[in-house]
């Protein structure tokens, strides 16, 4: 279809510009949308021209082919050579962001910087996730990456950021200390040990399966929480008094290990044949004491839709400690080794509240 003669009027106007009572607007080449440009032809004339130049597609087509621009790809490889390394993450974060980047990859790598836009980002992560919670988690990746974007001067803003924000909370059942020791009485001994030690400590469940006897020194228990080994450092020497002690003495049973927590396995297997990470054959991996936690949670017939995991021991022992001992908030947040008092306060919600003792001691005239 042929496009109108232009009028001699409007000879070496650019495209899609036209007059507008005492000034000029501008149509979208795609959309035909109309926006007001102003008195001064000057400006508008450079407007329309640059518009012309992002917009129109033919135009777009001949710039990928000549000069085919940085790609959010070209982004994630700066993410992953430049900011990764200085995040110290955890094998087990750092494979789950690795899998979210490589989906970002796979379905978004190839979109040009220059011309992405907070629909696109919007778009990409409702078509890729199907729950809250992994939205969140793809829009905070997508906005690393993008950052880098802008940092190279490949980007003018992040769109990602100013995409909505997805919230989640887990839903999780907390777990009560009636619970517990419904779980406790069907567990066995190694488990029972990894559970009381978990809520003695309030460490998660790498660390539990991790310390060693060799950690117990002194009356204390020496760790370093691989969490935050290499990032914040925090060291933690805990004291756990005499049900510490016990703990440690019922832990030395007929096995020989180096481990607190330990178990004979049913089959040991070639060396060539274990897991990675595993020091030793009677070594308890995180994964399988999850797993084991779980079998042992159903068959006490302990939660509902969505029942508590090992990682709620933590946060059952923060609770316990408020109680029992009325520790205050930032102490709690020591021993779980949080960075801010915050995360602390998500492990203690929804546990009963602590009575708070106040002597008035007022008197009243009559």
């Amino acid at each position: 279809m042929m496009s109108r003669k232009r009028s001699k009027a409007r000879a070496g106007w650019p495209d899609n510009l036209y007059p507008n009572r005492d000034g000029f607007k501008y149509r979208h080449p795609v959309s035909g949308k109309e926006a007001w440009m102003g008195k001064d032809k000057a400006k508008a004339f450079a407007a329309a021209r640059k518009l012309n130049a992002l917009l129109t597609p033919s135009n777009d087509l001949v710039a990928r082919v000549l000069d085919p621009g940085k790609t959010v790809a070209d982004a994630i490889d700066v993410f992953k050579k430049d900011d990764m390394p200085g995040r110290n993450w955890a094998p087990k974060t750092a494979e789950n962001y690795g899998s979210v980047l490589n989906r970002i990859a796979k379905g978004f790598g190839d979109r040009d910087l220059a011309t992405l836009s907070v629909q696109d980002c919007a778009s990409f992560i409702r078509d890729v996730t199907e729950s809250p919670r992994s939205r969140q988690q793809f829009r905070l990746v997508l906005g690393w990456v993008l950052t880098c974007g802008v940092e190279e001067g490949w980007l003018e803003n992040n769109p990602a950021l100013v995409t909505r924000r997805h919230d989640h909370r887990r839903k999780r059942e907390r777990l009560t200390i009636d619970d517990y020791n419904r779980i406790w009485a069907k567990a066995p001994h190694w488990l029972r040990v990894a559970m009381d030690l978990s809520l003695l400590t309030l460490l998660r469940r790498e660390d539990v399966v991790t310390a060693k006897f060799a950690d117990w020194r002194e009356g204390y228990l020496w760790v370093v929480p691989g969490k935050t080994e290499g990032t914040t450092g925090v060291r933690l020497k805990i004291r756990m008094g005499e049900s510490g002690d016990a703990l440690i003495a019922r832990a030395r049973d007929d096995v020989l290990s180096p481990f607190i927590v330990h178990m004979l396995p049913e089959r040991v297997k070639p060396q060539h044949q274990r897991a990675k990470d595993r020091e030793h054959h009677t070594q308890v991996m995180a994964d399988y004491l999850t797993r084991a936690f779980a079998e042992y949670r159903d068959l006490a017939e302990v939660g509902g839709d969505n029942p508590p995991s090992f990682h709620e021991i933590r946060s059952l022992g923060a609770a316990l400690l408020r109680v029992q001992r009325g520790w205050t908030e930032e102490q709690v947040q020591a021993l779980l080794a949080h960075s801010d008092v915050d995360m602390t306060r998500v492990y203690l919600e929804d546990h009963e509240q602590p009575w708070t003792e106040v002597d008035v001691g007022l008197v009243l005239s009559r």
